[in-house]
């Protein structure tokens, strides 16, 4: 299904589930089976969970937890598999190193030294590793699995493993796929490596719009077979019928789809369309962006006569849509984390930006910042909690000897240090943040981010330039982002984090 903005297909995905358990519900139920549905955020997820009614015939949830549910059996598979993705890492950086030109700088051939030893010791460490989990980084010397391992693993295993399709289908004989447009190419090439070998035991189905595709991974328009079905929704049940034909006339140089219908309202016994308005404002795209956006609110409210168009500085009424990150990350407040993280970033950078999953951003996100917070407003019940699971001074075996009401005191006053630099109108950096934590032991430290903080990191960026034929994946280009993303202001962490929680006035979905 390939539809507009407003046509319902999530109404029709929730539809077409409740069809399923009212025909095949009894017989899931006996063969201990389920129906998937698969979205691509935990907020798209829960809202289909609540539509459905929590039925437990239905399992609803991101495309990386559905991947692990279906692969975490398969510990000998995975073992395998992450022994082979360390050595295929180890031998991408000695080819690298290898061929090093002479003007690659001493920074990027220690960095390439340091990743080989890392990796080497965690071909070592897996060997003692019992079973492998799901979080959201990898670490794979204490067996974990981040996001992008889950996508590409169990991918392969759908791809290349007949067994693994049958057992796939035997579990899930119907899979719904909601944003489809978002959808991984390889998982999009999985889950039709399974419908071939399985056909009618395997029913799979997409639900998207290639016109809405917010993530530069995803696949955008998903190949149809010739013997699909699809299933036509050019009804637009939410637009006023002068917005509707606005976006049909921008959506025509994108592809044949043109929407109908448009909002209606009862007008005694009768439906009439919903004609409202519409008004497209051409800005020039330069440095004064926010205030001809302001303008253009100021003229909209005067023009409607109605106040609420105006800016607001708190609990603005307006939501708006904006189709390209920078934009909203400049007008929230956190270009600089933007910037750093996506401008000549490594791909691994760029994508964990987007729902801060990125290894940099994961101690600052998950930990530093609730805590900052949480000494901020007082509640110290959740200051303990977050110190108690992130804080290697509280672990067990580290309190034996010690006197714990020093040791409490000491967190305590280094609590109240992150909280005075990670707030609102504090100066300091990311990187004075991360010092902070390290020199005082109150976290344990990703081993590629300790070098960053130490003698060694890199303090300036690098100025080689890029040898032709260099991409992304460039050493010097984490070097780069790493040096850019310590030198931003620490208070920026919390608009980004609003704007990934989609707790903030900008929102990226329509």
């Amino acid at each position: 299904m390939v539809a507009g903005a407003g046509s319902g297909k999530t109404t029709s995905l929730i539809k077409g589930l409740a069809s399923i358990l009212a025909i095949h519900g009894e017989r899931l139920r006996l063969r201990r089976q389920r129906v998937a549905c698969i979205t691509y955020t935990e907020i798209a997820a829960g809202e289909i969970w609540a539509d459905v009614g929590n039925n437990p015939l239905v399992h609803v949830s991101t495309i990386h937890s559905f991947l692990w549910s279906i692969a975490r059996g398969f510990q000998q598979d995975i073992a395998a598999w992450v022994a082979n993705r360390i050595d295929e890492r180890i031998g991408e950086l000695q080819h690298d190193a290898a061929n090093f030109g002479p003007r690659v700088q001493q920074k990027t051939r220690d960095k390439n030294v340091r990743d080989i030893v890392r990796y080497e010791q965690q071909r070592e460490a897996i060997t003692r590793v019992r079973s492998f989990t799901y979080g959201a980084g990898s670490d794979y010397a204490k067996g974990i699995l981040g996001h992008d391992d889950i996508i590409k693993m169990a991918s392969q295993l759908m791809i290349h493993r007949p067994l693994f399709r049958t057992l796939v289908a035997q579990q899930f004989p119907f899979v719904f796929v909601d944003e489809s447009q978002d959808t991984f190419p390889v998982v999009v090439e999985a889950l039709l490596a399974v419908e071939r070998q399985e056909q009618a035991r395997f029913c799979l189905g997409f639900f998207g719009d290639p016109m809405q595709r917010i993530y530069p991974t995803g696949i955008g328009t998903v190949p149809k077979p010739d013997d699909w079905r699809t299933i036509p929704k050019p009804e637009n049940f939410r637009s006023p019928t002068t917005v509707l034909n606005l976006a049909n006339a921008i959506r025509s140089d994108g592809d044949d789809l043109v929407q109908v219908g448009g909002r209606k309202e009862k007008n005694g016994k009768q439906e009439v369309p919903v004609v409202g308005t519409a008004r497209l404002f051409v800005l020039p795209m330069d440095a004064h962006r926010d205030e001809r956006v302001a303008q253009v609110r100021a003229w909209i409210a005067n023009a409607n006569d109605d106040e609420l168009w105006q800016p607001a500085a708190e609990n603005d009424p307006v939501k708006m849509l904006v189709i390209v990150h920078r934009m909203a990350a400049k007008r929230m407040g956190f270009g600089d984390l933007y910037a750093a993280l996506n401008d000549k970033a490594p791909e691994a950078f760029k994508n964990g930006f987007l729902d801060a999953t990125a290894w940099p951003l994961r101690p600052l996100v998950s930990f530093l910042l609730p805590l900052a917070e949480a000494v901020q407003d007082g509640r110290d019940f959740d200051t303990m909690r977050l110190l108690r699971l992130h804080s290697p001074l509280l672990a067990k075996a580290n309190l034996q000897g010690v006197n714990v009401a020093e040791r409490l005191n000491q967190l305590q006053a280094v609590s109240n240090q992150v909280g005075e630099l990670m707030g609102p109108q504090s100066q300091a950096t990311i990187r004075d943040v991360l010092t902070l934590a390290k020199e005082s032991r109150l976290m344990e430290f990703d081993p590629r981010l300790s070098p960053y903080l130490e003698d060694v990191a890199v303090n300036e960026p690098e100025a080689e330039d890029n040898v032709e034929g260099e991409g992304e994946e460039d050493p010097s280009n984490e070097i780069n982002s790493m040096t850019a993303f310590l030198a931003c202001p620490a208070n920026q962490l919390r608009p980004y984090q609003a704007y990934v929680n989609e707790e903030s006035p900008l929102s990226l979905s329509s």
